[in-house]
């Protein structure tokens, strides 16, 4: 998790270059805090484990994800974190981003996933956090609770969990060390694996039989987030279903609403549209009620 500072411009600088936006925000960021946030906008419950420790903006994480109804644990809250903050530059034509990430931790801590699953209904884990996405996932099968993998990119310990993932959608950046992606994270052990390409297809394969979810074409804005935005919405919607046998219909869910995130201005500008937002909201909330 991280705080970032996004700049909207018309153009990158080149080296030695100054150059002033078009308008700036500060905002809680990273995928897991994202995807978190979006659950919450969502209407549903949302427990993010985030590792992070003091620092000058931790007050202001604090704050911003108590405000959205999130329950923050910071496995690492009283040790000094000396790089907390990332720079963002969007591109105001094309809606792409460029980031420059605030560092990365090796820090162990203390891990209670039974502690943290209480109560919870779904899981989402990404490959960051050292032991921890392997932790949690083991504890949430032996818990029966369903389990979804931010694949945004490759890391060497999935392998290690992948066994006790229901669903592991993956980036079209994500780059397998074997094959295609979608095969290498089932043959890992994957109940399911799908492949997230921007505005293309959401291409699955696994258990249920091979599958292809259409996303509708949408002006862009921005598309910071939206990939973490999918997964939130998908952890969301596969919570409210309870039901690993309709993850397709969880992502098809999730697909709507990161195609739709896109034509606003950072992760959740979607959600402060009234309108979309509580739509969303019904949508999810009819996924969770009984077939007849």
């Amino acid at each position: 998790m991280t705080v970032d500072v996004i700049h909207r411009v018309r153009r990158v600088p080149e080296g030695n270059a100054k150059l002033f936006d078009d308008g700036q925000s500060i905002s809680v960021g990273g995928p897991a805090a994202n995807a978190a946030r979006t659950v919450a906008a969502l209407g549903a419950r949302a427990r993010l484990v985030a590792a992070y420790g003091d620092s000058p903006v931790t007050a202001f994480l604090a704050g911003t994800l108590a405000d959205e109804g999130i329950q923050w644990v910071d496995p690492l809250a009283g040790s000094p974190n000396p790089t907390p903050v990332s720079s963002v530059l969007i591109d105001i034509g094309s809606g792409d981003r460029a980031v420059i990430a605030g560092g990365t931790r090796t820090q162990t801590y203390p891990l209670a996933p039974n502690e943290w699953l209480d109560g919870v209904d779904a899981v989402l884990i990404d490959g960051h956090g050292g032991d921890l996405p392997a932790a949690v996932a083991r504890a949430a099968r032996q818990c029966g609770i369903p389990v979804v993998l931010d694949g945004g990119s490759y890391k060497e310990t999935m392998s290690a969990y992948l066994g006790d993932v229901d669903l592991a959608l993956l980036s079209e950046d994500f780059l397998a060390p074997q094959g295609d992606s979608i095969t290498w994270a089932l043959r890992a052990g994957a109940w399911t694996a799908g492949r997230s390409a921007g505005p293309g297809a959401i291409d699955l394969d696994g258990a249920l039989g091979r599958a292809s979810i259409p996303v509708p074409s949408v002006p862009v804005v921005d598309t910071l987030g939206a990939g973490d935005v999918l997964h939130g919405a998908c952890a969301a919607a596969l919570g409210a279903l309870g039901d690993r046998q309709r993850i397709l219909d969880a992502v098809s869910f999730a697909s709507r609403v990161a195609t739709a995130s896109v034509g606003y201005p950072g992760a959740l500008g979607w959600a402060r549209d009234d309108q979309l937002r509580d739509a969303f909201r019904r949508t999810l909330r009819r996924l969770g009620l009984p077939r007849h």
